[in-house]
């Protein structure tokens, strides 16, 4: 975040785009964490496949939301995709 008080906003505006991305083909999860300091929120998304994501990413329902998003968040969204090795 620019300031730890953008946080609560930030969450906000994040619930809504989940809102927005919840009906998408493929999406299994999504896991949102916040930092206890005020600077920090992380989205683990869990996609069936990297096609399904691509398809959302390509055409994101959230995009209305995102600009106000990035301008909360000091221009640090990075995308990062991984695969599952295990869970427990």
């Amino acid at each position: 975040m620019k300031q730890p008080e953008n946080q609560a906003r930030f969450i906000e505006l994040f619930r809504e785009a989940l809102v927005m991305v919840s009906g998408q083909s493929g999406l299994i999860s999504t896991h949102a964490h916040r930092s206890l300091d005020g600077w920090r929120c992380i989205n683990f998304g869990h996609w069936r496949s990297l096609e399904a994501y691509t398809a959302m990413d390509t055409n994101r329902p959230f995009s209305p939301l995102f600009g106000e998003m990035l301008d909360l968040a000091e221009n640090e969204y990075q995308k990062s995709l991984h695969e599952v090795v295990f869970t427990t």
